[in-house]
């Protein structure tokens, strides 16, 4: 704490009395932070073999080799048609874009403990040169913490209890990794901070790079931040970590010869000559020898990175640059079978399910399973954990699939929500398949790189579902990457002077390459496995396939009353949606004879009887094919009922700009209208119409939600030539507007029920 005390001292001295354009937003930070709280958005995604595009409706489809379609498919999860001709995309078929950068404002880092699992490395930035603007910028965040501890603490994200502590655990991290990754002492790593902040009180003029000012005081985008960023790497740390250890060694004898210090006997013993008080000690002491006085560099991969960036030989060997800037995530591909085997295991398991299941992963865990297969999947969901929480950052901004805001903000635990492991388009569900093709994207990079720089041209393709350990850049650290990194490591030592040591560069490029990253296949982003749930389907295209086959009719009112009368249950009504819909998916691709009855339909074609529920069957004794899609209306809206009389939401998945409440005098207008209204026909047309129009991704590019709710309803009634649609056009208020929809539903449920009672 006495050293964190003394860098915050500094600190504020360099703040307070230096001149330098650059130090104006850290000065903000650290004596003005309520104005650095500002807010921006974030965008986009694509891929590296094969990019991902958004169909229609926004869920994301993976169109393979060059990234450009070469023939028409349809959307896995909604079924709407998506791809082009000779790499023309279809229209409302277009591409992700993955370029823009999706960083959050304010400080995202979160606990310490997430940055120990995940790399250093930030944007262009080597990791020395981000951590010595991470300290830089955490030492002013602690001083603003004292200053005006509620406006700063609105800076962190996700909120602390106590920001001090908080900040003071992040600054010994960031002293922690810097220590490493330039393989010198804490002392030495503390003196490399006082030489930036050293620099940072020069004058300003003879830093020609800080002018003219490309930023703000408050970095007020993200460009402008990354300017900054810029600027304080290229014209303060950069240079001040060039010839870094002669800088040291003459820190050092400065020290040494400042009388202030000098007569301090520890002082001398850490920056004197052990010469002078060796010949002191006993002579059959066992610390009398040079080798207790002076420490050797730990190797690791960090520091290699650095050595790299001091001989300036990015260029020299390019392929060894990239591979230790994104080792932290690289080692984390040989994981990628594992995950895979997990999605495809569940998908089997969960396909043909109606419902998402709302459980946790603990929950899941504990469901009656053999006990190989619980260590199996105990094993894999705690590979996938570990490996979301290490890359959750960067899938955030780098991901070529963007996830929904507050998906990446927190480590996924045994307690979090079982979706989140199922591999889906949409929802939770979109976490796994981000996870999968971010793995694949960084594996296809590397062996892109290689290919290119060994100039071969034998790539092949393997296919996610065919993919094992020996198709993957696959290593250990400890046992792999440090052994080679210290058999081209050389010694020297001078009389008088410290070890040094020499790294053999282009021939440890030469051996990752060979030994990790050479031979490897390219993996398809086609061939990842997805769930889709039959509600995920796009019911428009269900419906126009299967009448194109056979015709549809409405369901006289003898039979709607019978089978409301008989299916009263929440899961009776579950199991008899659940026999439309598969009934429904069979005949839009083989038809049959409308007239045929349904359940000769289910026991006799489908072979389905055992498998159905007999009071379902004979509840639906009295409908035929014709009348399918009218009894899948009738259903899913009873269903809807039923959730609402539990006290659940039948709309969990639909956007809240359609869930806004109605106000007293709204709802009267609405009751007006109830009481004369057909009011089971006015409950499944605008149910229908919520669940086929307004579920949809991008539904309020199309269904704005301050339109009228009738103007908006009327041309879908019109189009099913619904009896609906005079009475709607008469009678229902104006004053709704779309943004009521689900609230004008649930109304109108609810006062069916009370009449009824």
């Amino acid at each position: 704490h006495g050293a964190l005390l003394e860098m915050a001292v500094h600190m504020a001295a360099v703040l307070l009395c230096g001149q330098s354009p650059v130090l104006q937003p850290l000065r903000n930070l650290a004596f003005h932070p309520h104005t650095m709280e500002v807010k921006t958005s974030n965008s986009g995604g694509s891929s590296a073999h094969g990019r991902f595009h958004p169909c229609p409706n926004g869920h994301p489809c993976a169109v393979g080799e060059c990234g450009l379609p070469m023939e028409k498919s349809h959307c896995l999860d909604c079924g709407a048609q998506v791809g082009g001709e000779q790499h023309k995309l279809l229209h409302g078929f277009q591409e992700l874009r993955s370029n823009e950068d999706r960083t959050q404002t304010g400080h995202v880092l979160g606990s310490v403990q997430h940055r120990r699992t995940m790399g250093v490395s930030e944007r262009a930035m080597t990791p020395a040169v981000s951590s010595l603007i991470r300290l830089l910028t955490h030492l002013a965040m602690l001083l603003g913490a004292t200053k005006d501890p509620q406006s700063l603490q609105k800076i962190i994200k996700p909120p602390v209890r106590d920001s001090m502590s908080f900040l003071q655990e992040h600054i010994q991290e960031d002293l922690a990794q810097l220590t490493k990754i330039l393989g010198k002492s804490v002392d030495e790593t503390i003196n490399i901070l006082h030489l930036i902040l050293s620099s940072l009180l020069e004058d300003p003029q003879q830093r020609p790079g800080q002018w003219p000012v490309r930023f703000d005081d408050v970095l007020s985008t993200k460009e402008k931040r990354n300017k900054w960023e810029e600027i304080v790497a290229a014209t303060i740390v950069v240079p001040e970590l060039q010839d870094l250890d002669k800088k040291l060694l003459q820190l050092n004898r400065q020290i040494q010869e400042d009388e202030r210090i000098s007569s301090n006997p520890i002082v001398k013993i850490v920056y004197g000559d052990p010469a002078a008080f060796l010949s002191q000690l006993p002579k059959d002491s066992h610390i009398h020898h040079s080798k207790m006085w002076s420490c050797r560099k730990r190797i690791s991969v960090e520091n290699l990175g650095h050595v790299v960036q001091q001989k300036n030989a990015k260029d020299t060997v390019p392929l060894l640059w990239k591979f230790l800037q994104k080792e932290p995530e690289l080692r984390l591909v040989k994981f990628l079978p594992e995950i895979l085997a997990l999605q495809r295991d569940l998908v089997r398991q969960f396909q043909n399910t109606a419902d998402i299941r709302s459980c946790s992963i603990r929950d899941f865990l504990k469901e009656p399973l053999s006990d190989v297969m619980r260590d199996l999947f105990q094993r894999r969901v705690n590979v996938f954990l570990s490996v979301w929480n290490k890359l959750r950052s960067s899938l955030d901004t780098n991901g070529e699939i963007k996830l929904p805001k507050g998906y990446c903000e927190a480590d996924l635990t045994l307690d979090s929500k079982f979706e989140v492991l199922l591999p889906r388009r949409r929802g939770l569900g979109l976490c796994s398949t981000a996870l999968t093709s971010y793995l694949i994207s960084l594996h296809n990079d590397f062996i892109r790189s290689v290919n290119k720089h060994t100039k071969e041209d034998d790539q092949y393709l393997v296919s996610p579902s065919e993919v094992s350990d020996l198709h993957l850049i696959s290593y250990e650290v400890e046992r792999d990457l440090i052994p080679l990194i210290l058999s081209n490591c050389q010694y020297s030592m001078e009389k008088g002077g410290e070890t040094l040591q020499d790294f053999d560069l282009e021939r440890i490029q030469q051996q990752v390459i060979s030994k990790f990253l050479q031979g490897k296949p390219l993996i398809t982003l086609t061939g990842i496995p997805t769930l889709v749930y039959r509600q995920d389907r796009n019911y428009e295209q269900l419906f126009s396939d299967v009448r194109s086959k056979l015709h549809q009719s409405a369901l006289p009112p003898s039979v709607m009353n019978t089978i409301s009368g008989e299916l009263q249950s929440y899961s009776d009504v579950c199991d008899a949606l659940s026999v439309a819909e598969i009934t429904l998916g069979f005949l839009a691709m083989a038809g049959e004879d409308a007239e045929m009855l349904l359940t000769d339909y289910v026991v006799n074609v489908l072979q389905m009887g055992d498998q159905t529920n007999p009071h379902v069957l004979q509840a639906l004794r009295r409908c035929h094919l014709k009348h399918n899609i009218a009894l899948w209306q009738l259903l899913s809206t009873h269903k809807s009922e039923q959730l609402l009389r539990l006290k659940r939401d039948p709309f969990v998945d639909i956007s809240a700009d359609y869930k806004a409440e109605l106000s007293p005098e709204i709802a009267k207008l609405l009751d007006t209208y109830l009481v004369h209204a057909r009011l089971e026909t006015f409950l499944q047309e605008l149910h229908e119409m919520i669940i086929l129009k307004l579920r949809r991704v991008q539904a309020g590019d199309v269904f704005r939600p301050t339109w009228s709710l009738k103007e908006s309803l009327l041309p879908y009634l019109e189009e099913k030539d619904s009896e609906l649609a005079p009475e709607l056009q008469e009678l229902f208020p104006h004053q709704i507007s779309l943004s009521h929809a689900t609230a004008t539903w649930k109304a109108a449920a609810r006062f069916k029920r009370e009449r009824r009672e």
